[in-house]
């Protein structure tokens, strides 16, 4: 079987760029080509895809069905593309030092939004780049010196990583109103064992967790089976047809409305760290540090704002230490802070994916 040529990302590249200009002229000018050199990248396009992409009118240049399904993908390669382009480029780049973060949705969604900004103002010299993936693949490119920090929880028994706290969260039982757990506020030996486990769909190490909690308790888990729905894990839990596995911070809104219960997963709480990887060998910078530090300083309050109370990183930490943070905590009027828990929002996986949660289906 004859194996079919490989698109050139320059045709691709003058694709998305017609697409979002809608005129050859324009496009020319942004690619710094003539407008004949852009018709012709998209006519050998089209000849190799054996597909018509543009329609061309009198109006200008519009993408047709098809073409719109192929620059979903051509998107996708493109970002790759400049993904591999910033992965693999050196840490000083035209005379600037990069920052490169691996980062999942919620922490680029919540986080960065907070430090980024406070960090530029401080290093505006400073490149950040923010890679996306899940918890495995980005402790990859980390222990590979193609991340420089990683948000994600403390990675058990892996050797090479440094790791600097930013706060704790505990995961616990969730269970529908209705539920007899919730009466009762406590969950037998009795009652857990045997149970089928459905997980949410990820790559990461709360399975493992899971299981070596029980384990220590003497309580015997069953086999799981993957849900890719958090909704669908959400209803199913309110129907008190199974029980959830997950930090309580995640359905903040329904365990204050009631729908909802957590109940601790046994006579001890299983309690996780999160906050930032880095390799354990490569020298650590003062702007480094200064990134460290104002991300112990924002995560709190991020947190409050998510669940609707004060919160408190983890209390001890041995790096990077400031006269701000001797005791690893922050203040807030003389309030008592609540711990709370959003394990998502620094894990390395796509979308609502980055969920890690556990239910045990009731017989």
């Amino acid at each position: 079987m004859k194996m079919k040529s490989v698109l050139d990302s320059r045709q691709l590249l003058a694709a998305r760029v017609l697409a979002d200009t809608g005129s050859f002229t324009l496009a020319g000018q942004q690619l710094f080509l003539t407008q004949s050199a852009v018709s012709h990248a998209i006519k050998s396009l089209e000849a190799e895809v054996e597909c018509r992409l543009f329609k061309r009118s009198g109006k200008g240049v519009t993408l047709t069905a098809a073409g719109k399904h192929f620059l979903e993908y051509t998107d996708k390669i493109l970002a790759q593309m400049e993904t591999a382009r910033t992965l693999v480029a050196p840490r000083t780049t035209r005379g600037k030092e990069r920052l490169r973060l691996g980062v999942g949705p919620r922490a680029q969604e919540f986080i960065m939004p907070v430090v980024l900004p406070a960090f530029q103002r401080e290093f505006p010299n400073k490149l950040v780049t923010i890679e996306p993936g899940n918890y495995v693949q980005n402790l990859e490119l980390l222990a590979s010196g193609l991340l420089d920090f990683v948000f994600a929880v403390k990675p058990e028994g892996r050797a090479g990583f440094g790791y600097v706290p930013l706060y704790e969260d505990e995961l616990c039982f969730v269970v529908g109103r209705s539920h007899p757990w919730a009466k009762t506020k406590r969950a037998a030996k009795e009652d857990i064992e045997g149970n089928a486990l459905v997980l949410y769909q990820k790559i990461n190490n709360i399975p493992q967790l899971l299981t070596d909690y029980f384990e220590s308790e003497n309580v015997s888990l069953g086999h799981g089976v993957e849900m890719s729905d958090p909704e669908s894990i959400k209803d199913l839990v309110r129907s008190s047809m199974a029980v959830g596995v997950l930090s309580p911070m995640l359905l903040s809104k329904e365990l204050a409305e009631g729908s909802l219960v957590s109940i601790p997963l046994g006579r001890r709480p299983l309690l996780r760290q999160w906050g930032l990887a880095y390799q354990a060998d490569q020298p650590v910078t003062l702007v480094d540090r200064r990134f460290i530090e104002l991300c112990r300083q924002a995560v709190p309050g991020i947190l409050s704002r998510l669940i609707g109370q004060f919160v408190l990183p983890v209390k001890k930490t041995e790096w990077p230490a400031t006269p701000a943070l001797v005791e690893g905590r922050l203040k807030f009027s003389g309030v008592a802070l609540l711990l709370g828990s959003v394990y998502n929002l620094v894990d390395g996986s796509i979308g609502w994916r980055a969920l890690d949660s556990l239910l045990l289906a009731t017989s």
